[in-house]
């Protein structure tokens, strides 16, 4: 019974230092942390006074000094972005390099949650970057390969891709993306779709990929001519609805004549 009693004791002593050691701010290596920047290896490696770039796999990655307004380093940071894909990683470390912020990325704009983090590894806010759009990346992804045989997760087949609240346009959520049917082409397809539904609103062919050697483009730019797809959605809708208001007027102006005759 003595004996079960403090193999017991030296078992729970055990787990508690345990733990302790996984809470200390200087055990955090591999423990705790979710990630940890080697700042002995970033001093070996880098290149500039900055830091240094590097190929990882399929990834390019930055790994920098992170500075604040008066230009001291106050940790650092790790970029890594696709090759071959538009997923990119944001992380940035303090002093002692203990994650502090990450952000998930495709192409231009940040997906999912956007996490901060205590010194202990701890999630202390999120922000996530999902809930405008109902109909989502996923659901996204799959619309562009099964409607239109384009794999918007290939970098080299996609000019553009953006997704925005819409606050400033459309007043609803959407995503627009520019796709070449080959790697670098001159000419693409430019689509816009509701990210609450999914409904394609727009869809422009032979769009010219560089748009500053574009003349037409500059010329309905300097004309005051709808050149964004959301302009040019607006543009169409209005101009379906002055139509059908015409119609209408029109209808009631007939029937009012009848009317007339009849009488």
């Amino acid at each position: 019974m003595i004996r079960n009693l403090i193999i017991l004791t030296i078992v729970l002593f055990s787990s508690l230092r345990g733990d302790a050691q996984t809470d200390s701010v200087y055990n955090y290596k591999g423990k705790s942390m979710i990630r940890y920047f080697d700042i002995e290896e970033f001093k070996r490696k880098s290149t500039t006074s900055s830091g240094y770039d590097c190929v990882e796999g399929d990834m390019r990655v930055s790994y920098l000094k992170r500075y604040d307004s008066k230009e001291k380093v106050i940790g650092y940071t790790e970029w890594r972005e696709g090759i071959s894909t538009p997923y990119g990683y944001y992380y940035e470390y303090d002093l002692r390099g203990r994650l502090i912020h990450s952000i998930t990325s495709f192409q231009a704009f940040d997906i999912g949650k956007e996490c901060y983090y205590d010194t202990l590894g701890r999630i202390i806010k999120t922000i996530d970057h999902d809930i405008p759009y109902k109909f989502t990346l996923d659901a996204f992804i799959e619309k562009m390969k099964n409607e239109y045989g384009y794999d918007v997760e290939d970098r080299k087949k996609v000019n553009l891709l953006e997704r925005d609240e819409g606050k400033e346009d459309l007043h609803r959520p959407w995503y627009e993306v520019l796709c070449t049917n080959e790697p670098n082409g001159l000419y693409g397809e430019r689509f816009l779709i509701d990210g609450t539904t999914g409904e394609t609103l727009y869809i422009e062919r032979d769009v010219y990929i560089d748009r500053e050697g574009d003349g037409k483009y500059i010329e309905d730019m300097l004309a005051g001519r709808p050149v964004t797809i959301q302009e040019k959605y607006l543009y169409e809708q209005n101009k379906t609805r002055k139509g059908q208001r015409k119609r209408v007027r029109a209808f009631g102006e007939s029937c009012l004549i009848k009317a007339y005759i009849w009488v």
